[in-house]
């Protein structure tokens, strides 16, 4: 989206940022809050757990497909009115599905707002950028929509999970709707009405497919989140069966490693400004020597929320360096580049569990570790590739 003509000073930074971020947190609440509840689906809609699955798997399929176009055809319509369009979406979706019984009505009321989905996301990113005076303050300007990213994934899902087993599914569904209604009104009242100062030419924005940079970028975003973001898909498993961990430990243990997740945002914030090369480069090779520490120590409690600790700092770290390396090279391509993101994020999340589900069948839990540092490890590779690409100058 392109700057607002609004003259933007703290204030109005603050009250935009808190407004995003509590929509953002709505999203990945509805997104990924339904994870903590499938067995209730599974219940109410009389299906196996494995079809309740679909209530993720659906809204991540339509999400990867739309992502890499859907912010770009919508980037000239006004963004506040657009944001609070796709929090109406949102929350009538939400509350629809409180008064459904049929399990393929479900689905469709999971897949009507995952369309939505990047276009709110873009929209987040791409306003929160915008606020930015100088280019260099982008990523720590951003960061703070990925801490609201952090934030659902920590605290949606076991809130989900609180109202959906101590009550129904209903209040599950009613707690979406809460939240997002809550940000819909937030939106309305204290996000300032931009205005387009140009509009925005879609075949302008595809020019940057021309650079070898973004493909680069893009594979390895691809590698090193197949690689992190695989691993925690069975990291609760990975607790449980190899370091044999009760259920309330592994509750702790992903606490922590959510809780130290958004600190890693903030630390991205400051650091990918000034050092992004270094930042890359450092936390992969942290990232490496972590899973492998894992793998040695899977049995040593103190030692494995110690490694949770450290190991949610590097990826709220590389959460940030993912976004970073695909859209901050292409600023007049914003819309294009933050749906790229999202779509190979999910794309990677779909992979990455595959590929660990895989090697949990063919070895055991245990090897899963040593998966997540191959596909680190070749992200590294194409890391070192692309700092010698990026010297060249970007003229799109």
């Amino acid at each position: 989206m392109q700057q607002s003509s609004i003259t933007i000073n703290n204030t109005y930074q603050i009250k935009i940022l808190i407004t995003l971020c509590l929509g953002v947190f709505g999203l990945i609440s509805m997104e990924l809050g339904v994870m903590g509840i499938i067995p209730l689906i599974s219940e109410k809609f009389g299906v196996s757990v494995s079809d309740a699955g679909w209530s993720v798997s659906i809204f991540a399929l339509v999400v990867m497909c739309c992502a890499p176009i859907a912010p770009m055809l919508c980037a000239n319509f006004n963004p506040k009115k657009l944001m609070l369009f796709c929090l109406t979406i949102f929350s009538l979706s939400s509350l629809a599905s409180m008064f459904v019984n049929d399990f393929w009505l479900h689905l469709i009321l999971r897949a009507i707002p995952a369309f939505f989905h990047p276009i709110y996301l873009a929209l987040a990113f791409s306003t929160a950028a915008n606020l930015a005076d100088d280019k260099s303050k982008v990523p720590h300007i951003v960061a703070k929509i990925f801490m609201a990213i952090s934030a659902g994934l920590v605290l949606g899902v076991p809130l989900s999970s609180y109202f959906g087993g101590n009550f129904s599914f209903e209040m599950a569904m009613a707690f979406y709707v809460a939240i997002n209604s809550l940000a819909f009104f937030i939106t309305l009242f204290f996000m300032p009405d931009f205005k387009k100062t140009s509009r925005i030419k879609v075949g302008k924005q595809l020019l940057s497919l021309r650079y070898a940079l973004l493909w680069v970028s893009m594979l390895a975003v691809f590698c090193i989140s197949t690689g992190y973001l695989g691993f925690y898909s069975y990291y609760s498993e990975f607790l449980f069966s190899v370091s044999k961990m009760s259920f309330t430990n592994i509750s702790l243990a992903l606490f922590i490693y959510g809780f130290a997740s958004i600190i890693g945002n903030n630390i991205a914030g400051k650091t990918l400004v000034n050092h992004s090369n270094q930042t890359l480069i450092f936390t992969s090779m942290a990232m490496i020597l972590i899973y492998a520490l894992i793998f040695a120590n899977a049995v040593q409690f103190a030692i494995m929320l110690t490694l949770s600790l450290v190991l949610g700092i590097l990826n709220g770290v590389m959460n940030n360096a993912m976004h970073y390396i695909i859209t901050f090279p292409f600023p007049r391509a914003k819309d294009f580049t933050n749906g790229l993101f999202i779509s190979v994020s999910n794309i990677s999340i779909s992979v990455g569990a595959t590929l660990c589900g895989l090697v949990i069948s063919i070895k055991e839990t245990k090897y899963i570790a040593i998966s997540s540092i191959i596909m680190v490890g070749l992200g590294l590779i194409l890391v070192l590739v692309r700092m010698k690409l990026e010297d060249k100058r970007l003229k799109i």
